[in-house]
């Protein structure tokens, strides 16, 4: 029995079989060559999107015959953009190109500026393509100052991938889109205003509402702020499908954790009409 058990213990010891030795070292050299090809591209990415250039442009658009303006239309797609007031009689619009990423081009931005009659409109244009690995993108931060003193019968402002601030606004009508970006506006007089946002949250601040006219808010997944006199006037009608209404800084009503809110703010006057899915709607006088 202790010969057979020896003999059975050394019949299982003997040098490895050349066939699994092999199959481990092509394994292991397939790894450390995919884990080589992985850095050398998260270097290249990373390299290729640390390259910056930037550029500045600066524009200023005549006015009409009269030395009036009369209807500012603004578009972007990567950037901020703001419209304030200035006491300087002209308008003047400026700011920054930005380019990112391997290969990526200023020149590829498109920057389109027109006045007529007093009408201006400025268009950022961007490429379509995203460059090697999507590395490249572009933004343009767009600044408009506007004389105070003027009232424009229209402003237009649409974003995509950025926001819209407008300051102390003069204007009959005001149009404001942007889809991932916030939206702040503030208007000294302001007869019609939109503002619609997608993924971004929206503000707005009023100095006074005019009787007739017509404030609309609307987003989808964004919260949205109000905020205007206690003592204004105004009809309002807000609603959420997944948040509350919160109202606070009126003498006559005080409300939270409704999702939706019809009331006659005073004596009748404006039209207000806020609309969320998925926020919180909050209502405050000043």
């Amino acid at each position: 029995m202790g010969l057979l058990a020896v003999y059975s213990l050394t019949s299982t010891i003997g040098p490895p079989e050349p066939g699994k030795t092999t199959l481990n070292r092509w394994t292991l050299a397939i790894v450390i060559v995919g884990f080589i090809i992985v850095g050398a591209l998260f270097s290249l990415i990373y390299f290729s999107t640390a390259q910056v250039s930037s550029k500045t442009f600066s524009y200023s658009p005549p006015p009409d015959a009269d030395g009036t303006y009369g209807a500012l239309s603004i578009s972007d797609v990567n950037g901020l953009v703001t419209v304030v007031p200035w006491l300087r009689p002209n308008v003047l619009i400026n700011g920054t190109v930005i380019a990112r990423g391997l290969g990526s081009s200023l020149s590829t931005v498109n920057l389109s500026n027109s006045s007529s009659n007093g009408d201006v409109a400025f268009h950022a244009m961007f490429p379509a393509n995203a460059g090697f690995f999507f590395s490249q993108s572009y933004s343009v931060n767009v600044n408009v100052f506007v004389p105070s003193s003027t009232r424009f019968t229209s402003v237009q402002v649409s974003n995509v991938n950025g926001g819209v601030r407008i300051e102390n606004l003069n204007s009959t009508t005001v149009d404001l889109k942007t889809v991932n970006g916030a939206v702040s506006v503030g208007c000294m007089y302001c007869l019609n205003v939109t503002a619609t946002s997608t993924n971004g949250n929206i503000t707005a601040k009023f100095a006074t509402l005019v009787d007739q006219g017509s404030y609309n808010l609307t987003a989808t997944n964004a919260n949205m702020a109000f905020t205007v006199s206690s003592s204004a006037s105004f009809r309002l009608s807000a609603s959420v499908l997944n948040g509350f209404i919160q109202v606070s800084g009126f003498p006559d009503i005080i409300t939270t954790n409704q999702t939706s809110l019809n009331h006659t703010f005073g004596t009748d006057g404006a039209s207000v009409n806020i609309k969320t899915v998925n926020g919180q709607i909050t209502i405050t006088g000043t």
